[in-house]
């Protein structure tokens, strides 16, 4: 639900987002409302989707910013406007079809009969292909670009934007640098008079990346053409159905409090894991996010997934028993002991780093 903020040209707003490299297809599921909930949203605008978008490399703050440098792709669903020369005088709800190439921002309008969709964006370098879904509908190939100039590793997620009449009034150094409000004061916008409008929620159901590679019949042909590769060629091999991914079942480490296992605040259920549960150790790259630390005594759960990025360690005195399978793609570092005992699941998988410190044990039982 984001304040007054928008995505054109150089003016930049919210996205969540993780890196992607090489060719993929990404996909997600969304729904678009008003803030009250029970309509489209009603400001300019106001809309939410999925973005493809080259990282930018900024070390020292707005100083360092050099305008013409924006570059992604998006669609989303929501508020337009009724008088861009793409659709003019079409109702709402639409679709936005976005493409900026060094802050040169393209759009595209359409009217739509849903605010919820699955959106697909198929990287296949140098092209990006945009796909839809409505709700109990087949995929539907929306637009294709070329886009030679997206980098290997992209930025790829969520984005949503509203009120452009009063986002718009800001000079793009100030919008993509300040949040946009009423607690402006003095307000700097070349028409102080226009009234904030922010009216719109973007729920995410789903969110799934997948890679992928350019068909070898495709190699060498253009994919914005569609005379050579048609819409029936690409539907069928990225419109098939996608099933939507079952919510985790693993007791999920955040480190939102400290290092401490037994902290339960640590933990997304907001409890420490019990004998029976599976755990999933995300990576402790971000500021907000602490590296694990078992406790002491001895600590049993029935598996262990640390994703890239993630630390656990195992201080001397303490024992972690995994009965269950073991999938590391992170760092461990034992003082203390590190039994696996994988069972009939047979997988104890290292991706990752074990360092296993002088007075530590590593034991895997068969």
């Amino acid at each position: 639900m984001p304040y007054t903020v928008t995505w054109y040209a150089d003016w930049r707003g919210p996205l969540f987002y993780r890196p992607a490299n090489g060719d993929f297809v990404l996909t997600g599921n969304l729904t678009v409302t008003n803030r009250a909930g029970n309509d489209i949203p009603g400001s300019s605008y106001s809309l939410g989707g999925f973005m493809v978008r080259n990282p930018k490399a900024l070390t020292n703050g707005p100083i360092g910013w050099v305008p013409g440098q924006e570059d992604y792709v998006f669609l989303s669903i929501g508020r337009g406007a009724t008088n861009h020369p793409s659709c003019p005088g079409c109702p709402a709800p639409h679709f936005e079809v976005k493409t900026t190439d060094n802050s040169n921002s393209v759009l595209n309008l359409s009217p739509i009969s849903s605010t919820t969709a699955d959106i697909r964006m198929v990287r296949l370098d140098p092209f990006v292909l945009v796909l839809y879904r409505f709700p109990a509908q087949s995929w539907v190939v929306h637009r294709r670009y070329y886009r030679p100039d997206l980098q290997d590793t992209v930025q790829v997620g969520l984005v949503t934007y509203t009120d452009w009449d009063k986002a718009s009034t800001y000079a793009n150094t100030f919008h993509n640098s300040h949040v946009l409000n009423e607690d402006l004061n003095p307000d700097p916008s070349n028409n102080p008079g226009q009234p904030f409008a922010p009216d719109i929620i973007s729920r995410y159901d789903f969110l799934q990346l997948q890679a992928t590679m350019m068909p070898v019949e495709w190699e060498g042909l253009d994919l914005t053409n569609a005379g050579q590769v048609s819409d029936a060629q690409i539907l069928s091999r990225y419109g098939l159905s996608i099933v939507t991914p079952n919510a985790s079942t693993s007791h999920v480490w955040l480190g939102r409090v400290n290092n401490n296992w037994n902290t339960t605040s640590n933990w997304l259920t907001g409890t420490a894991p019990l004998m029976a549960d599976s755990v999933r150790i995300n990576s402790c790259a971000c500021p907000s996010a602490s590296c694990a630390q078992l406790g002491p005594g001895v600590t049993s759960i029935s598996g262990l997934e640390l994703s890239e990025g993630a630390v656990l360690t195992i201080p001397a005195g303490a024992t972690l028993e995994v009965n269950g399978p073991f999938n590391n793609e992170g760092l461990v570092i034992v003082y203390g002991q590190l039994q696996i005992t994988p069972g009939v699941s047979d997988q104890a998988i290292n991706r990752g780093m074990l360092d296993c410190r002088t007075g530590g044990n590593i034991l895997i039982v068969d």
